[in-house]
């Protein structure tokens, strides 16, 4: 019965977090980059407070299509407000702050989420690293590692990769309140 509770507001989390509508009025103010399955990768990144976890931020990296409407999201969450290498685990963005920091990925246009990706249960290899933490400005920066694999349970694309990695990825930020 829990496990049917926990997938299910896993997905209404993930389709909250994900819908697909053109972004007006979100700011965003930084750079990344990295390697997303060998080929260059960057997208707009924005970092805010985690409304669950005091003391954490969240960081969204989103590529958009010419009209305005997010096409991906790699998101990581509940990383600490210090620099230090905090390693990614298959959690959810939600209460109780189980001190567990977590990562995922989707893709979808139109109000249609294509692929979800989440951090494998036994992973030990993925991490955010906050390298640098300028506590008056806000600014973060740092570089993260990540093996992230498609939730096939949940409809989607025939053609997606079981898995995505995201190498060598570096970031700077500037958490928004």
């Amino acid at each position: 019965m829990f496990n049917r509770i926990a997938i299910t507001a896993f997905l209404f989390l993930a389709f909250a977090l994900f819908s697909c509508k053109k972004e007006d009025g979100i700011s965003y103010w930084g750079t990344t980059s990295a390697l997303k399955s060998g080929a260059a990768w960057s997208g707009k990144i924005r970092a805010t407070s985690n409304p669950f976890a005091g003391q954490k931020f969240d960081i969204e990296i989103r590529n958009h299509d010419s009209e305005g409407y997010w096409i991906s999201s790699l998101s990581f969450y509940k990383i600490l407000l210090k620099e230090g290498k905090y390693n990614l685990s298959n959690t959810l963005n939600q209460p109780p702050d189980d001190s567990l920091s977590g990562a995922l990925y989707a893709d979808g246009h139109d109000d249609q989420l294509h692929n979800f990706y989440k951090i494998a249960q036994n992973d030990s290899l993925s991490y955010l690293e906050v390298t640098s933490f300028d506590k008056k400005k806000s600014e973060i920066k740092g570089r993260f590692n990540l093996t992230l694999w498609r939730r096939k349970d949940l409809p989607g694309s025939w053609n997606a990769p079981d898995s995505i990695v995201f190498s060598d990825g570096v970031f700077h930020t500037r958490i928004q309140d």
